[in-house]
């Protein structure tokens, strides 16, 4: 039989080989320090902020990043994902966000000939 003392250093022998919370899980995918372009920025409260400051990154256009959050608020996101792929797949572009709001008022135009 052991010890009460030999029982309590083994426990707190296990706890100092744990790892901790930060190494146990990976919680770099839920950063956000990656989308924020500047300091301007640095209070983002709601989803579509988080997702409009992502396009204007992905697609290099820190002047308009207000425009992406109004855009992610109001417009369909099946539209501004469409427009996005559109984008990032389109050869030899110089600049991928004129593209993107290009494409995405053509895919506004065809929704609108359609509900009618």
């Amino acid at each position: 039989m052991e010890s009460i003392k030999d029982i309590l250093s083994k426990l707190t022998e296990r706890k100092t080989e744990q790892q901790p919370q930060g190494e146990l899980f990976d919680t770099e995918k839920f950063s956000k320090k990656k989308v924020v372009i500047n300091d301007k920025h640095k209070y983002i409260s709601k989803e579509y902020q988080y997702y409009g400051l992502s396009l204007a990154g992905k697609l290099g256009d820190s002047k308009r990043a207000t425009m992406y959050i109004k855009w992610a608020k109001e417009k369909p996101r099946v539209i501004l994902e469409k427009a996005y792929s559109f984008a990032i797949d389109y050869p030899n572009a110089k600049d991928r966000s004129r593209i993107f709001m290009w494409k995405v008022k053509e895919l506004e135009k065809e929704n609108s000939v359609k509900e009618k």
